[in-house]
């Protein structure tokens, strides 16, 4: 997890209030990635077989963070790329930077359902490879929202609102 501004940050942009939601919200699946490694961490230190009580619940907190944490990466990105990507197109976001996130947010979404799909079998759970998962996402992950944040908070700092489009009269 990272405090730090991201690359080229003004103090003036760090001011938008929605640059700071902006990054107030990759830095939650920072630190909610973080903690689900330091779990798998503690796990892996543990009980191996994943058959004592406390750590069967344990697990299945894990599995419920995991499952919660998914859904809502696949939910973020899919509003990035979908509605957020075309508009801050027309304001001059790079075609060859929404092209590069667009294909970080497929590669993240193949392994965020590889992650998804092992934790839905606790039976099957192998701490060593889940741990291995979350590390090759936690590191595509991170890379991934540092370039965004370079390269979409400074055009989020020019808005007043979120850039989305209007919604269809009825």
């Amino acid at each position: 997890m990272t405090d730090l501004p991201y690359e080229g940050a003004t103090p003036e942009q760090l001011q938008s209030p929605l640059v700071r939601e902006f990054l107030a919200v990759h830095n939650m699946f920072r630190t909610e990635l973080a903690n689900m490694l330091n779990f798998v961490q503690e796990l892996m230190a543990g009980e191996q077989e994943l058959t004592g009580a406390e750590t069967q619940t344990r697990v299945q907190s894990l599995i419920r963070a995991g499952m919660w944490y998914t859904q809502t990466l696949h939910m973020h990105h899919n509003i990035e790329t979908s509605v957020m990507f075309p508009r801050l197109h027309q304001d001059g976001l790079e075609t060859a930077v929404i092209d590069r996130l667009n294909a970080d947010h497929d590669a993240i979404a193949e392994m965020i359902d590889k992650f998804s799909e092992a934790i839905q079998n606790f039976a099957a759970i192998e701490p060593d490879v889940m741990n291995n998962d979350l590390r090759r996402l936690a590191e595509a992950l991170r890379a991934h929202l540092a370039y965004e944040e370079t390269h979409v908070c400074p055009l989020l700092a020019r808005y007043s609102h979120w850039p989305l489009p209007p919604r269809p009269r009825n």
